[in-house]
């Protein structure tokens, strides 16, 4: 696993420098006597100093070197033979220099080179007899690439962050101003050119990557876009002295060399790579094991080109502890014919060697070794029985890797067979069904003293059911988000009876077909399962499946359907020895041309494992049958008519013949002109192919008509053209029925001001029998005159009710006594 890491940036390395100066030393203690060192980059003769040097390619296009001097001199540069150029401490005069291009008497010298030299090299130039004496310039700039501002610049150059860049004004002079601004007008750099000059270097280290900057050199412009180069690099931080130390390199460009660097704790390199990078994918430079008494190691990349570096964490090397490979389950069981998963489990090793079987026990072996390439501590190894013992014939059309393999990211070589068991092909008897021994090492090589010893179990194969499920006509069963068995109770039932159009689903529960189905795909190149299962089926091939109408009549075959890739679908679940073969009904046909009737025909599914496959003695079988029925549908009625409410959530159900989990729609189409909608409610079948759909319809108006229709899953009419209505909701009245037992009671009085008892007002019957309690004025003044009318609000008249009957009681209590 990789770690998190921080990386750094820098132009040379620390070595490169320390190299550097100690040569400048060596170089200036030996020209003539009377030459005199000076701090910064070159060394004065008779007062001359260099006051910038730089590497860069001119106008021409040529690299150069310009040695910008604090003064013209008289006694300049007579031709190549009076200067030695040196890269990366080795002399390079006779090589790199190409011409003088300026001698220094005009105060600089240009000297020509014959190719590019890369800011990840290390430059130095002496000039042995230059006014009388000798220069030395270390440590030159080299530059990644040239920007010359223009009178007219109508494009932008792209510079990667952390290049160093020459600007070229070959009219410049001191007084000649350099502005440099970001998009947008702020200015990150006010500066002019050094004396004796026409180069400024520019470090876009500090400036921000992602943005356009513009160039104003006097009258002239250039602009640049800066890019981010996103070099990085990535490397295992805990490693033994067993592994590799590697680093993952990746970066936005490619085509372009890197060199990479691994240094010891000290400092002190102990390796370089250089490697091209992709610009899409990671380099990896490997620097093969080290010793873990110089670690912890970093590894530092360069990208030749801008210069730029990045440097990994410090990488951790400890002294290997001794490998041991186990398993994870020493006993493994499975069918013959099946490919058998053999988890191992590593520690203190990646690799390990695996053996199956053995030779003077079992008459047959096949080894390899293994490596945990992925690093996560253990590999799964996946033995295909099915294709055992072909490649021991030598029959080179299966190899012994497609009988031993690995699944995942890790990795097996040097699989090989052994033992006097061999099959000419895949008709010949298999493997037989046994206990195998089962030993692992850790290591590259076998060894006759295993770290762990283990068994597998290959037992009989057999073909236990065939049943019929169904699936809506729509379902789309290789959906990987969904799994198969997620879908039972969904969209995927089992059931005898298939409407016509909808999937039927064959559920084969067989063992020891996994192998045949594998080596299609990973041999014979199926491209996936359903595929490599129609491959295998057939006449003499592993197994085949039978989809036939039984229903002929007499003296008639049976007529089977034709099955191919545009009708069928194969959905495996080889660890519970089940696979799903789908027909699509919709897009299949009877091989005497007949089309699926949707009218009750009998089909029997038979699948049979040939005898052909070495897997059994004879043909091994399974059958299911079930009935194709029409594809129908209808809607729950009262009296032939199909009803709902005028009010929201109004439930329409009905039945039908099609798959459960299908989507069907209820059609709601008003045939009234004053009032006209169309209603679409969706619903899903049940498993019991009953169906309900919910409508909003308190839109509308009582009374009227509609006709009620289901639409299948493709919105096809099943044509039920049912009669409908929408009636009158029913309103609660527990309201009225509270106010009507409080007015319940018989002759109430009033009492007046004086004592002088007055009658009550009387409580009114309606017409339709209801008591209704005597209203506000009435109870208040022992009349029935509406010139008044009453206070109304929430709550109101309840209160005066009760007023009125208390008020009542007490006369009447007042009366008695």
């Amino acid at each position: 696993m990789w770690t998190d890491r921080t990386t750094t940036e820098s132009r040379t390395g620390a070595t490169e420098k320390l190299r550097s100066v100690l040569l400048s030393a060596l170089l200036l203690m030996s020209v003539v006597a009377g030459t005199v060192a000076v701090s910064g980059t070159a060394a004065a003769a008779s007062n001359v100093s260099v006051e910038q040097a730089v590497e860069y390619s001119d106008a021409s296009g040529a690299s150069t070197v310009e040695l910008a001097l604090s003064r013209s001199v008289t006694n300049g540069l007579d031709g190549t033979g009076e200067l030695e150029v040196y890269l990366d401490g080795d002399d390079v005069s006779g090589t790199l220099v190409d011409s003088i291009e300026a001698d220094g008497t005009g105060g600089r010298v240009a000297i020509d080179l014959t190719e590019d030299v890369t800011p990840d090299r290390n430059l130095t130039v002496t000039l042995t007899d230059f006014g009388s004496d000798a220069v030395t310039a270390t440590d030159i700039d080299v530059t990644s690439q040239t920007i010359t501002p223009a009178s007219s610049s109508d494009s932008d150059v792209n510079v990667y962050h952390g290049e160093v860049i020459a600007i070229e004004d070959i009219d410049a002079d001191p007084d000649s101003d350099l502005l440099v601004e970001a998009d947008g007008g702020s200015v990150v750099l006010d500066g002019s050119y050094a004396d004796n000059s026409q180069v400024y270097v520019l470090d876009t280290d500090d400036l921000d990557a992602g943005q356009r900057y513009d160039i104003t050199a006097g009258s002239d412009t250039a602009g640049f876009r800066l890019s981010d180069l996103d070099l990085t690099i990535e490397a295992d931080t805990n490693i033994t002295d067993e592994d590799s130390v590697t680093a993952d390199v990746t970066s936005v460009r490619g085509g372009t060399a890197a060199t990479a660097t691994l240094s010891a704790s000290d400092g002190d390199e102990v390796a370089t790579a250089v490697e091209i990078l992709d610009g899409t994918e990671s380099v990896e430079f490997d620097f093969g094991s080290q010793s873990a008494d110089d670690g912890p190691y970093t590894v530092s990349v360069t990208d030749n080109q801008t210069g730029v570096t990045v440097t990994s964490d410090d990488i951790s090397v400890s002294e290997a502890q001794e490998g041991e490979v186990r398993f994870e389950n020493s006993v493994v069981s499975d069918e013959r014919g099946d490919v058998v998963s053999v988890t191992y489990r590593f520690e203190n090793t990646d690799d390990g060697y695996v053996v199956i079987g053995d030779e003077s026990e079992e008459n047959y072996a096949v080894s390899g070794q293994i490596t945990d390439d992925d690093g996560d501590g253990e590999v799964t190894v996946l033995f295909n029985s099915y294709l055992a013992g072909v490649p021991n014939s030598g029959n080179a059309s299966i190899s012994a890797s497609d009988v031993l393999s690995v699944s995942g990211d890790d990795e097996i070589s040097g699989v090989s067979e052994s033992g006097s068991f061999a099959r000419d092909d895949l008709t010949a008897e298999a493997l037989e069904a046994a206990s195998y021994e089962m030993n692992a090492t850790a290591g590259t090589s076998r060894s006759d003293d295993p770290d762990t010893t283990g068994t597998l179990r290959l037992e009989t194969r057999s073909t236990e059911r065939v049943q019929s499920w169904v699936a809506p006509k729509d379902a789309d069963l290789t959906d990987e988000d969904i799994g198969i068995h997620d879908r039972v109770g969904a969209n995927l039932t089992q059931s005898s009876e298939v409407a016509d159009g909808d999937i039927v689903v064959h559920r084969i529960t067989a063992t020891g077909i996994e192998g045949a189905l594998d080596y299609r795909s990973d041999v014979e190149g199926a491209g996936d399962t359903t595929a490599a299962f129609l491959q295998a089926t057939g006449d003499g091939d592993a197994f085949n499946i039978w989809v036939n109408r039984t229903n002929v009549g007499a003296n008639a075959d049976e007529d089977p359907l034709r099955l191919n890739d545009s009708n069928v679908v194969v959905v495996d679940d080889p660890d519970n020895d089940t696979y799903f073969v789908a027909v699509e009904l919709a897009n299949a046909n009877y091989q005497s041309g007949t089309p699926i009737r949707g009218d009750d025909d009998e089909v029997t599914t038979t699948f049979v494992v040939s005898d052909a496959t070495g897997l059994t003695d004879e043909d091994d079988s399974g059958t299911a049958n079930y009935t194709i029925t029409e594809r129908d549908a209808g809607l729950d009625a009262t009296d032939g008519l199909v009803t709902v409410e005028a009010a929201a959530n109004q439930s329409v159900s009905g039945t039908t013949t099609i798959a459960p989990g299908s989507e069907v729609e209820v059609s709601l189409d008003s045939e009234s002109e004053a009032n006209p909608f169309i209603r679409r409610p969706a619903a899903t079948v049940a498993s019991n192919g009953t169906f309900t759909a919910t409508a909003d319809m308190s839109e509308y108006a009582a009374g009227v008509n509609f006709t009620a229709d289901v639409l299948d899953v493709d919105s096809d009419s099943f044509a039920v053209d049912g009669d409908g209505r929408i009636v009158t909701a029913a309103v609660e009245n527990d309201a009225a029925e509270s106010s009507n037992a409080s007015a319940s009671s018989s002759e109430a009085t009033t009492e007046e001001p004086t004592d002088r008892p007055t009658e009550a007002p009387t409580p009114t019957e309606s017409s339709d029998g209801a008591v209704a309690a005597p209203t506000e004025a009435q109870t208040a003044t022992g009349s029935t005159d509406t010139g008044t009318t009453a206070a109304s609000g929430p709550g109101f008249t309840a209160a005066v009710a009760l007023v009125a009957l208390v008020a009542a009681a007490l006369l009447a209590v007042r009366h008695d006594t």
